[in-house]
């Protein structure tokens, strides 16, 4: 819907707060040109219309790119956060997944640091109130942020320097003008008193302006005064709604009314579709799945509705509501539709969701994948992607759809379809870093899973949740929701549930270094596994004991658990689990001596990573090559293996991995005689592990820290991180913290 019209005093003041554009010859003194400006104004009074033309005729002036995010403010779920718009900005800006910070100030300032000094143009469309954009204003000079909402956002302009322009109604010569563009058809030819009647009555808004204007259009045989006539007489049947506190908010409805009663019937059942469809916009199949028709008869129908004005495409194959709009097709959805007719449009679209997230699923996360029983309708086939890159496409596109798809099942009495459509996309959550969605999804599957009284699901949904938690590294709820999934399974006599159950709390242990508890659940994982006769899942539990023995020092107990893994994994042609237990296996020969037999297993598991193409693999285990090259006396080439895996780690986005990096890169230089390039390494590498609230490698960080800084003579710095890697680790018990704790003691003693 081209829904701009004539703005010429509102562009002229527009005008006047932006930067001129390059080249300009010079003018009077102006003030400084604005970084942040709101546009305001009632509900389809064309916001969003004068924001984007406007950002397009000054698109030249931002060579750095635009950027678009809608707030929506006014939907009838909740607005975006501050949060999830800054995730999906970062992204857009090129920012890696696992790189964006996981809190709102940390995305702020990550946000502020990409944009700062670029000329770069955000339009954040919708906003609710000033709460919502504050986190997304640029630091300084370069950006232009403009935004757009009903609300004045007042404390903008007080605090962060914002300049207002206030968008009104039409004056009445712009109404008429866009009344008679859009109606001169043929020989009709309407007086200036008829127009500026339907101008009136549309309360000069263009939303409803080209609404009317289309209806009178359609009917050129048909003069202008009996379709007001029509027009005033539908007013009067007709009870008011309130669509917002701007004018003439009975009037417009009434202009919706009008056009809405003289749709075809398959157009006015798709228009009430679009009103229950969840989420801000629908595919075609979305929208056909929601009317409860083929795709070819869902065309016709929104060709229709977008002929009348009544749905908008903001791009091929997607169509949406304006709110105004969207709350007048819910209302007529309630009042033409009985109550199970409404439920049974949403179950259609909840199924064609999760068949469609399903089918993506099996491309972007096929060895985690959750199995959905959500048949569609016949005539409805969820969508086929060519590769993981369209499944992805579609993914991205679809999040906000998906989230608020699986919270109105949720409110509306489907818990086991929010269930269904949660589990599947967790996979996909987890493998591409959408957290803010998972967190909300997981949560929404443990509800529900409650709400239907299935402890199998409950098992599964807590267990879903325990693994988000986890990486989101709160760790206490995530042992709280894993131990509840084991209970609940070992009362289930679930084998296999009881087995996962225990391998996500070993997890957790080796997280929190309770190493000699992480063991023991991953023998009693290797030994479910066994009992069920599944080779994969007890070579996993051997591998992930293994990697505790190593993590508490015990490198002999870890080499005779390990040493069979990789010939059992490269019979199961699994070439992830074995390489990463030759990495296993390296890191025990190395800590017992045998180095050459460390290269050797190494050096393999490199190999598996390039055959693969796998950065990922890649980057973890040069971190081990480096090491044994270290332990080999060969730091040059050890530093080399450090910076081919912290940049690959930067890539992927693991900062984690990036900082275990660079203090092994520091390692590599202090053992080159380099203390001082290594301390600038190690003090890096504290740090980021402190932002990522990982005690124990921030104390191994500046343990080494402290050791450079007393062979430069720093004694009393070395003195002071070396005390407080002590205090870091004073919750550790095990016997590497034990001789990590000797090791300081022994540093602050000399």
């Amino acid at each position: 819907m081209s829904a701009f019209v004539n703005r010429r005093p509102e562009l002229r003041a527009l005008a006047r707060l932006a930067a001129p554009p390059p080249g300009a010859p010079a003018s009077r003194p102006r003030r400084p040109p604005a970084s942040v400006v709101v546009i305001t104004g009632s509900a389809g009074v064309g916001k969003t219309a004068l924001a984007l033309h406007w950002a397009h005729l000054i698109s030249d002036r931002f060579p750095d790119g635009q950027v678009y995010a809608n707030l929506r403010g006014y939907d009838e779920g909740p607005p975006v956060s501050a949060g999830a718009a800054l995730d999906r900005i970062l992204r857009d800006l090129g920012t890696e997944p696992g790189r964006i910070p996981q809190d709102l100030d940390g995305r702020a300032a990550l946000f502020r640091s990409l944009v700062a000094g670029r000329s770069i143009l955000i339009v954040l469309d919708n906003a609710a109130d000033a709460a919502q954009v504050r986190p997304l204003i640029p630091g300084g000079a370069g950006p232009l942020l403009v935004i757009t909402s009903r609300s004045q956002l007042s404390g903008l302009a007080v605090r962060d320097g914002a300049q207002r322009v206030q968008l009104d109604i039409l004056r009445e010569p712009d109404a008429v003008a866009l009344l008679r563009e859009v109606t001169r058809t043929g020989s009709r030819r309407d007086s200036a008193a008829d127009l500026a009647e339907l101008a009136r009555l549309c309360a000069r808004l263009p939303l409803a302006l080209r609404i009317a204007a289309e209806r009178a259009a359609s009917r050129p045989a048909m003069k202008l005064a009996e379709l007001i006539a029509d027009l005033r007489d539908d007013s009067m049947l007709w009870d008011a709604l309130s669509l917002g506190t701007g004018p003439g908010s009975e009037g417009v409805r009434t202009v919706f009314a009008w056009s809405y009663r003289d749709l075809p019937d398959d157009a006015a059942r798709m228009f009430r579709a679009l009103g229950l469809h969840p989420g801000p916009d629908a595919s075609l199949q979305a929208a056909a799945a929601a009317a409860g028709v083929p795709p070819r008869d869902a065309r016709r129908s929104l060709d229709i509705l977008l002929g009348a004005f009544l749905a908008d495409s903001p791009r091929p194959g997607r169509y949406q509501l304006h709110d105004l709009l969207r709350a007048y097709a819910l209302d007529q959805a309630r009042a033409v539709d009985t109550a199970a007719e409404r439920a049974a449009a949403l179950d259609r679209v909840l199924r064609w969701y999760t068949a469609a997230a399903s089918r993506a699923s099996d491309l972007l996360s096929s060895g985690d994948r959750f199995t959905a029983d959500a048949a569609v309708t016949e005539g409805q086939a969820p969508p086929a992607f060519a590769d993981a890159a369209a499944a992805y496409e579609w993914f991205d596109t679809e999040r906000p759809n998906l989230v608020a798809a699986a919270r109105s099942a949720a409110g509306a009495g489907l818990p086991r379809r929010a269930w269904e459509l949660a589990m599947t996309l967790s996979p996909i959550h987890m493998q591409h870093f959408t957290f803010d969605d998972w967190s909300e999804l997981s949560a929404v599957a443990v509800s529900a899973a409650q709400e239907m009284n299935d402890p199998g699901a409950l098992a599964l949904a807590l267990d879903n949740r325990g693994k988000y938690l986890f990486r989101r590294r709160s760790l206490g709820e995530a042992r709280d929701a894993h131990e509840r999934a084991l209970s609940i399974r070992r009362e289930a006599g679930d084998e296999r549930g009881t087995m996962e159950s225990l391998n996500a709390l070993g997890l957790i242990g080796l997280r929190t270094r309770e190493l000699r508890e992480a063991a023991g659940y991953f023998r009693e994982t290797a030994a479910a596994a066994r009992r069920l006769g599944d080779s994969l899942w007890e070579g996993l539990g051997m591998m992930n004991q293994a990697e505790a023995l190593l993590e508490s020092g015990d490198a002999q107990a870890a080499l005779e658990v390990v040493t069979p893994l990789p010939a059992l994994f490269a019979g199961l042609r699994d070439p992830a689990y074995e390489g990463n237990a030759l990495w296993l296996l390296s890191w025990a020969q190395r800590l017992l001596g045998a180095v050459p037999a460390a290269a050797g297993a190494v050096d393999a598991a490199l190999r598996i990573a390039d055959a693969a193409s796998n950065r990922m693999w890649e980057g973890w285990w040069l971190i081990e090559a480096a090491r044994v090259r270290l332990a080999a006396g060969d730091p040059a080439e050890a530093m080399t293996c450090c910076k081919m895996a912290a940049s690959l780690q930067r890539q992927i986005g693991d900062p984690s991995r990036e900082a275990t990096a660079l203090d092994c890169a520091g390692q590599a230089l202090a053992a080159a005689g380099n203390y001082r390039d290594a301390a600038a390494f190690h003090l890096e590498a504290a740090r980021m592990h402190q932002r990522l609230g990982d005690a124990w490698q921030e104390a191994a960080a500046l343990a080494h820290l402290a050791g450079c800084e007393r062979e430069l003579g720093d004694a009393g710095d070395g003195a002071g991180h070396a005390r407080q890697a002590l205090a870091l680790i004073e919750p550790f018990a095990d016997d590497e913290a034990a001789r990590l704790r000797q090791g300081l003691q022994a540093l602050l003693a000399s």
